[in-house]
């Protein structure tokens, strides 16, 4: 019985838990909110909705242009695009011009030293028509200008030649034959152009003008005059 009793007495006797304190209360919002000055007037729910308005308006203009903008940026792509294809041969048959003058003047030449029927000017005749049947494949055509009006956009005008027998601004002679590929000018017609004639009056001279009159001669002193014993 006294080991058990001494058992008891060394066994720690439990202490009671400390009291937990409350949380504080939260304070009053609406009391903390009325009390908080204002910094500003408040503005009324119409005048925030008329800004908004005019925010989202502003800024669908802006959409609005930006897509205006990048449709008219991607046609204009695809339409430079579609001339580069369809123009691919323009510096191919611009270099190739030369040779079909060549080929104008050698033909010239033939026919003024062979008869018609000739073989050799029946060969050349036929190799400078197939040459221009495949360039026309491709859109090349020769400019037709004689007896036509001047235009600046197909003609350059080498020189000008007063006529009556023509209207003034005709093209009298084609010094250098032009082209157009697919419609647009590759090289304009060297032309001669018609000019009114002068208007001068048959016979008309003009007036000499009057020569300056010229000083008198001066008497040459004679010699032995007086008082020369």
């Amino acid at each position: 019985m006294r080991k058990k009793d001494r058992h008891r007495e060394k066994e720690p006797t439990p202490q009671p838990a400390p009291e937990q304190e409350a949380p504080p209360e939260p304070a009053d919002a609406t009391g903390a909110a009325a009390q908080r000055p204002t910094e500003g007037p408040v503005e009324a729910p119409g005048d925030v909705v008329a800004a908004l308005t005019r925010e989202r308006d502003d800024l669908l203009e802006r959409l609005q242009r930006v897509s205006a903008d990048y449709l008219n940026s991607q046609k204009r792509v695809q339409r430079e695009a579609a001339q580069a294809r369809e123009f691919a041969s323009e510096q191919l048959v611009k270099a190739l011009l030369p040779v079909l003058d060549d080929m104008e003047r050698a033909l010239g030449a033939a026919r003024s030293n062979h008869e018609e029927g000739d073989p050799f000017l029946t060969g050349m005749q036929l190799v400078y028509d197939k040459a221009m049947e495949t360039l026309g494949r491709v859109g090349l055509t020769a400019i037709q200008a004689e007896g036509k009006p001047f235009d600046p956009e197909l003609h350059s005008a080498m020189m000008q030649q007063p006529t009556d027998e023509h209207p003034p601004q005709t093209v009298l002679t084609e010094v250098v034959r032009g082209y157009r590929l697919k419609g647009r000018t590759l090289r304009p017609s060297g032309v001669v152009v018609a000019t009114a004639p002068s208007q001068e009056a048959p016979g008309a001279e003009a007036d000499e003008p009057p020569a300056p009159d010229e000083p008198p001669e001066r008497e040459s002193p004679q010699p032995g005059g007086d008082g020369g014993d």
